[in-house]
């Protein structure tokens, strides 16, 4: 499918690559068209009514037990797959990393409404393999901060691992001293922002959904690390846990 509909030329990546730098994370509007969403909602249909081709988490809400989450599925759907590891988005990717990406790990989040958002946090300590990554999430659905969009520490990811709490987490003391700015985001924007740059989200207060598909890719000169990661977590993760740190602020009824 024709599913990105911009930022091709040298110049749009040169200016992506220099905010991205600046700000440890870019937003790009509109990188994914109408009818590419149309066709990334029905792969996610099926790979989330299906019991086979990923890993599903689910959460309690005021509105019963929802589905929060599925992981680990692109290899088992060739379609996703080839959108996530070839043509244009990939091509963003080396821009941003100045090498080739490869694919390391992929989530929906589906935030149904009423759904917990995440503590404050960064994604490093939860990558015990590779030393950067950056991760793109893909609206699905306009996110806006009623229905829990993100939120950044812009240029935070400049001092690395800021500080760790007993979760894995931001303490707050370090966390209430960050301007934290506010992404909104229509279907078929894309941000990309990489593993130290601090971000948090709030509850979906609203009546609407906020899907997103979220992959996080590492250089292809540290190698394909996504067995690695994925056997880690399955043999690391405790039960109720939705990842390697504790930053999911909702309750696991997975």
């Amino acid at each position: 499918m024709n599913n990105v509909t911009m930022h091709s030329d040298p110049k749009d990546l040169l200016q992506l690559k220099e905010r991205y730098e600046q700000d440890g994370v870019v937003h790009v509007p509109g990188l994914v068209s109408t009818e590419g969403i149309n066709d990334l909602l029905s792969w996610v249909d099926e790979i989330s009514n299906s019991s086979t081709l990923g890993r599903h988490y689910f959460e309690s809400t005021a509105h019963g037990r929802v589905k929060a989450r599925t992981e680990d599925f692109a290899k088992h759907h060739t379609p996703m797959h080839d959108f996530l590891t070839q043509g244009r988005v990939p091509k963003l990717l080396e821009a941003l990393f100045g090498e080739p990406p490869v694919l390391f790990k992929e989530k929906i989040n589906y935030k149904h409404p009423g759904a917990a958002g995440y503590a404050p946090h960064q994604d490093a300590p939860a990558y015990p393999f590779g030393s950067l990554h950056i991760t793109m999430l893909l609206a699905l659905d306009a996110a806006d901060a009623s229905n829990g969009c993100l939120e950044f520490a812009k240029a935070a990811h400049q001092q690395g691992v800021i500080a760790v709490n007993a979760d894995g987490c931001l303490p707050m003391e370090q966390a209430s001293q960050l301007a934290w700015t506010s992404m909104p985001v229509a279907a078929g924007d894309a941000v990309f922002f990489n593993s130290y740059a601090p971000h948090r989200s709030g509850t979906n207060r609203s009546d609407r959904s906020r899907r997103a598909l979220y992959v996080t890719y590492n250089a292809s000169s540290e190698g394909n690390l996504r067995s690695d990661y994925y056997d880690h977590k399955k043999e690391a993760l405790a039960q109720g846990r939705v990842s390697l740190i504790n930053h999911f602020l909702g309750e696991d009824v997975s």
